[in-house]
């Protein structure tokens, strides 16, 4: 296991490379940081943020302050939290649970206008919903459906 004070998280650098392949069965869920950044990089309203293990690119997450956030939250200063993933070479060893317990910080931080984290998590994908649950992620009791599926809508409000 990893240590959550060995996890941290920083605004992509272009100059860092974030390219990992995920099985066939995250795929499902998630897409991979490098298409996501390939088809993100031109919005500023979407940030992508790098999950660093012993100064190791070890995952990927993208924080949206786009419209698209209003399908999941009335509130204007919720950021959407999109394309969450872990590096496979690295799954298993608590990063997952490290890096959104250190995400209250990293937003009060780089994003301090902002008191709220949404996401969706895709009613089949119960590990997803496990680990965000366990680290202060609430059930919103919306829904939606996508191609993949219904959509449970979490929050998580970070306290300043």
């Amino acid at each position: 296991m990893i240590n959550k004070n060995e996890i941290s998280l920083s605004l992509y650098n272009p100059k860092i490379s974030v390219q990992y392949e995920l099985p066939r069965e995250q795929l499902e869920f998630s897409g991979l940081p490098q298409d996501i950044i390939k088809r993100d990089r031109e919005n500023p309203l979407k940030h992508f943020v790098i999950i660093n293990v012993r100064n190791e690119v070890a995952g990927f997450l993208e924080l949206d302050e786009s419209d698209d956030r209003e399908r999941y939250s009335n509130n204007p200063a919720a950021l959407l939290l999109r394309g969450f993933s872990v590096n496979p070479k690295y799954q298993g060893r608590g990063i997952a649970t490290g890096s959104i317990y250190a995400l209250q910080d990293f937003i009060r931080r780089e994003f301090p206008d902002f008191d709220e984290v949404v996401l969706g998590v895709n009613a089949r994908n119960k590990p997803a919903k496990r680990l965000f649950e366990k680290v202060g992620f609430e059930d919103t009791g919306r829904r939606f459906m996508r191609t993949s599926g219904e959509q449970i809508v979490m929050c998580m409000r970070i306290e300043k």
